[in-house]
């Protein structure tokens, strides 16, 4: 019914890293299981996470829940009785112990439950420190080159656009602009990454991701991951690591660890220079580098993208499983001058290593000012795809996709 309790750490990803010098990152098992949490169908057909409610089961055939009551049989008159899905019919267990009562649940009992989602559970957070803080009380002080407005959106244009501020804010080095951030963008980056993994074959004949991410700041792709396999299979599964230099991540990253289903196995955060800092992460299947190109432009550090790109390849990609496929999903800011220019630099290092491998750039039809910004194949939409609620006005969330992109599957 629900994933079980989870391995000893021997068996995990990250028990690799307990004890390293974070000079040396080194990661090869990736396997653990997920939390008490009922992976089943919705009442519209949908896989969705349910928290594990007492008198609920999930058919092991169809997925679906129903409503169990047992009793204890009397001593003396045991027979064996049959766990019964009423919905498809098919036995889940015996017992000699007890009888078991099975009935499905109605459509409104369904949908009362109470749903689980890594992108509701973490917005719900971050929603709710940024409004139990104050601006003028929060660690920004140090960080605010002029007099703070009380509105972190304000700080975000600054760190997006420093073309247009060049005395303005530089980096994210305010935990309170974090969660406006996780508020603002999550749904935004989470739609743009679910858009171009639906577009990759490889993606979808693999089972169990093993995802690295690159600068994952609020791991709004794995946020994406979830939603993708609750849409391709059941038995589909995410192991994570998320990379990041930004130590101020932490508080948001441990609601994130915190975080376990049947889909959501396994989730671990270092914290460190990917660019100046040793790592060696083995059989990884799926990177990700979302806005990170545009954050070595920004930051001025875009004359080291060669270096990261050849590390990646050096220390990942040519670690990856032997005779199984590695995706790469680049997701990042639709203009030259914000560095999507360099997406093609990645592609020329796997050619130069006699790697075999497609690539397909993407878009979405939003604000395109120039054809240079038709990067590849238009998406059929530029929607996000999540349902932004009411109470998250406030933030004046982005409700369209905007990226540039560039999908590499190394075969």
């Amino acid at each position: 019914m629900s994933g079980g309790e989870g391995k000893s750490d021997k068996g995990c990803a990250g028990a690799f890293w307990d004890g390293l010098d974070i000079k040396k990152l080194c990661c090869k098992n990736w396997s653990c299981k997920g939390g008490n949490i009922m992976l089943a169908f919705n009442e519209n057909g949908k896989l969705t996470e349910y928290e594990e409610t007492n008198f609920l089961k999930v058919c092991d055939s169809c997925h679906h829940i129903y409503k169990q009551r047992v009793e204890q049989q009397l001593e003396g008159m045991r027979e064996r009785e049959y766990d019964i899905c009423p919905l498809c019919g098919e036995e889940n267990d015996s017992s000699m112990q007890v009888d078991f009562y099975n009935s499905r649940l109605t459509e409104v009992e369904l949908s009362k439950l109470r749903k689980k989602a890594l992108i509701k559970t973490i917005i719900g957070y971050c929603d709710k420190q940024y409004k139990q803080t104050d601006c003028f009380v929060c660690d920004h002080q140090n960080g605010c080159p002029g007099e703070c407005e009380g509105n972190c959106k304000n700080c975000l244009e600054e760190v997006h656009y420093p073309g247009r501020y060049p005395n303005g804010k530089k980096d994210y080095d305010c935990s309170r602009m974090l969660n406006f951030y996780v508020c603002d963008y999550s749904a935004k980056y989470a739609s743009e990454l679910l858009y171009l993994m639906r577009k990759s074959q490889a993606l979808e004949e693999i089972n169990d991701y093993h995802v690295l991410s690159i600068g994952c700041g609020g791991c709004p792709d794995l946020m994406a991951f979830e939603r993708y396999c609750h849409e391709k299979s059941y038995d589909k599964s995410v192991s994570y690591i998320g990379i990041d230099v930004n130590e101020k991540w932490k508080p948001i990253h441990e609601q994130i660890k915190s975080y376990k289903t049947k889909t959501l196995r396994r989730t671990q955060f270092k914290y460190m220079d990917a660019v100046t800092e040793e790592y060696n992460i083995s059989n990884a299947n799926v990177i990700v580098l979302q806005y990170v190109i545009s954050h070595f432009y920004n930051s001025g550090q875009i004359g080291e993208i060669e270096i990261f790109f050849e590390k990646l390849v050096q220390n990942i990609i040519l670690h990856k499983e032997q005779g199984k496929p590695l995706v790469v999903l680049i997701n990042d800011v639709n203009s030259n001058n914000r560095g999507r220019d360099y997406f093609e630099k990645l592609v020329e290092k796997l050619d130069g290593e006699g790697l075999i491998e497609n690539s397909q750039g993407y878009y979405f039809d939003y604000n395109i000012r120039n054809e240079f910004q038709r990067y590849g194949i238009k998406h059929e939409s530029n929607r996000i795809v999540y349902n932004i609620p009411d109470r998250l006005s406030t933030y004046q969330p982005w409700e369209v996709c905007s990226s540039a992109q560039l999908l590499i599957e190394v075969l």
